[in-house]
């Protein structure tokens, strides 16, 4: 739900990227997309930061200039929280941010298990490709969704598939 006035919202799931991304914030870091793939396991954190945003945490964002590689001069962005909006999430937080990161550190001792079931669902994919089955088919079919995160993949599969491209065209059976 969206945030009163002056009333940020603490994410509900404490084993969550956005927990994770409020957490760290709030412990006074300044956070980087780039520090974000090596922290919490994702390449969006301006998605979090958008989400946080939209729930009351006024989090500032700034550019800063980096060298690129390939010669390039980029503009990422930096976000963190001004000092007078940490002191307003309250006595709690301190509490909340431990038991973010006491969740995320629970779900990390997953991560090999997940890279398992990664594999393994990756393998069944070019599988079902090689053999010519569409693309978009459902990991919830009766060949996939086996696995020990099998009720975690299903719905993130149904995610993707309603944002997934048409599979190939093909003309109408006569």
């Amino acid at each position: 739900g969206a945030a009163v006035a002056g009333t940020p919202i603490f994410p509900q799931r404490t084993n969550t990227v956005t927990a994770e991304v409020l957490a760290r914030l709030l412990r006074g870091e300044v956070l980087t997309s780039l520090d974000s793939v090596f922290d919490s396991s994702t390449t969006r954190l301006s998605a979090f930061i958008f989400t946080l945003n939209g729930n009351g945490w006024e989090i500032e964002s700034e550019p800063f200039a980096a060298g690129c590689k390939d010669g390039r001069v980029s503009w990422p962005h930096k976000y963190y929280l001004r000092t007078e909006v940490i002191a307003k999430a309250g006595p709690g937080a301190a509490a909340w941010c431990a038991a973010v990161f006491k969740a995320r550190r629970d779900l990390r001792r997953k991560a090999a298990q997940a890279e398992r079931e990664a594999a393994r669902l990756n393998a069944m994919r070019r599988a079902r490709i090689a053999s010519g089955n569409p693309v978009g088919q459902s990991l919830n079919s009766s060949s996939c969704g086996r696995g020990p995160l099998a009720t975690q993949a299903a719905p993130v599969a149904a995610h993707h598939r309603s944002r997934a491209a048409p599979g190939p065209l093909r003309p109408p059976a006569r």
